[in-house]
């Protein structure tokens, strides 16, 4: 049985003071929709990382009752870190075992929506990590086409993500 987010709680999660000017937040709903439409997501979030803290926070979500707006992951794991961060490599999990993995939080939640494959779309600006679109769904809804067509859509949003980085409280 698939649980309707208005059945579950939010996510327990740190949150950050994040005030999104209308421009950014244009842009951020833009790749979102145009994620939706093009590579699928039940679960469609965008982060920003902050390189002084080693986290991403949380500047879009399509659940923002439950993925709230400022939420912040910060038991980031070290095979993620040194992948999508210093490779600037996107990340595929294609099964609920990848989600187990040291990529993501939230575990719980996630396996109650059900979703058991994710994107994570590495958003870079010269080179420097800035932060991912993040699309998860069903087991098996993502290949590694899904994934190029997810990074060309995250190239959208670095003028976004750039604007975000001094709105955000540290």
């Amino acid at each position: 049985m698939i649980l309707e987010p208005t059945e579950l709680e939010p996510v327990t999660e740190s949150l950050a003071e994040l005030a999104i000017p209308a421009g950014a937040a244009l842009a951020l709903e833009s790749v979102a929709a145009a994620s939706a439409r093009r590579v699928g997501g039940r679960l469609i979030t965008i982060s920003l990382w902050r390189p002084s803290t080693r986290d991403l926070v949380r500047v879009y979500s399509n659940m923002p009752r439950l993925y709230r707006i400022g939420g912040i992951s910060s038991a980031l794991g070290a095979d993620w870190t040194r992948r999508c961060v210093a490779r600037l490599e996107s990340f595929l999990a294609e099964d609920e075992d990848a989600l187990d993995s040291d990529a993501f939080e939230h575990q719980d939640m996630l396996g109650a929506l059900h979703l058991e494959a994710a994107i994570n779309a590495v958003v870079a600006r010269d080179g420097v990590f800035l932060g991912c679109l993040n699309l998860l769904g069903s087991k098996g809804s993502y290949t590694q086409r899904s994934v190029n067509e997810a990074e060309n859509l995250a190239a959208g949003l670095v003028g976004a993500l750039t604007e975000l980085e001094g709105c955000i409280s540290r």
